[in-house]
């Protein structure tokens, strides 16, 4: 266990250490936190009681145990997922995770809501007209009719099987 008065005593350096490896310190919430931190972990404390005893929540203890020994660590990026829409979660159910164009796979920051029929001819925004495709095929579909937008789909598909 690590005390209290050793943490306040190397908290300036420790703080460093965290900012220096991508973390970053944020202020105290309670007169018991000693540091509070954010990394990819999600936000990490190292907390002190009324006795003097401390407890490490999230990736504090690690980065702490790499700050005294020297060691390697790193606070990484912080993954946030996107909020799925219930549109796009029914359209994923429907169609599975594959772009409508180019048939690759998808990510969350790169799907985007494809209208067969555009809007700008007429075409509603019924789950029936409604795919999913990379926001770059999106758009280079642009304002085609649906049955452009289907040849162009077929030639893609048929230059990704040759």
């Amino acid at each position: 266990m690590v005390s209290k008065s050793t943490i306040t005593k190397k908290q300036i350096k420790f703080r460093e250490f965290l900012c220096s490896r991508g973390a970053q310190v944020l202020l105290p919430t309670s007169e018991w936190e000693l540091i509070r931190f954010d990394c990819s972990a999600g936000v990490s404390i190292i907390y002190c009681n009324a006795k003097g005893d401390t407890k490490f929540t999230g990736a504090a203890q690690s980065a702490w145990n790499a700050f005294v020994s020297n060691g390697s660590w790193q606070a990484g990026t912080k993954q946030r997922r996107k909020k799925l829409s219930p549109l796009t979660k029914t359209l994923l159910e429907r169609d599975g995770n594959l772009c409508f164009y180019c048939r690759w796979s998808m990510t969350d920051g790169d799907r985007s809501i494809e209208h067969l029929v555009p809007v700008a001819h007429a075409g509603p925004n019924h789950i029936s007209n409604l795919v999913l495709a990379h926001q770059l095929c999106n758009a280079a579909a642009g304002h085609l009719s649906a049955m452009e937008k289907i040849r162009l789909r077929e030639n893609a598909i048929g230059e990704n099987n040759v």
